[in-house]
């Protein structure tokens, strides 16, 4: 399943093949057509510059936001962690401890 992230990045990449496409079109047109056709080509190549532009600046709002979240996710994790150690010290101690000899074990296996 994609995610919102994911979907609009996909709308942004088509956006600037499209983009690409007309810019080929603008180019072989160029030789080929008056100026009237070029006119209307330039006109629909800067619309969809400004169209990806602003899906751009979206997909960039969407990125930082879900970057705040993430970043309030983990202060909330860390918060209740030292809460956990704070009022469980000797439970911190020995969990620790186990997870020390687990790793210990399995590193010297290899």
């Amino acid at each position: 399943m994609m995610s919102q992230f994911d979907k609009k990045r996909e709308e942004l990449l088509d956006e600037i093949r499209d983009i690409l496409i007309n810019a080929e079109e603008l180019f072989d047109e160029k030789s080929k057509s008056g100026e009237a056709e070029l006119k209307k080509l330039k006109e629909k190549l800067n619309s969809r510059v400004s169209n990806a532009k602003e899906k751009f600046a979206s997909l960039q709002e969407d990125a930082i936001a879900s970057a705040k979240d993430a970043v309030a996710s983990a202060k909330q994790v860390v918060k209740q962690t030292d809460s956990i150690v704070q009022d469980n010290p000797y439970k911190a101690i020995g969990v620790a401890g186990v997870i020390g000899l687990l790793l210990g074990v399995l590193v010297s296996k290899k």
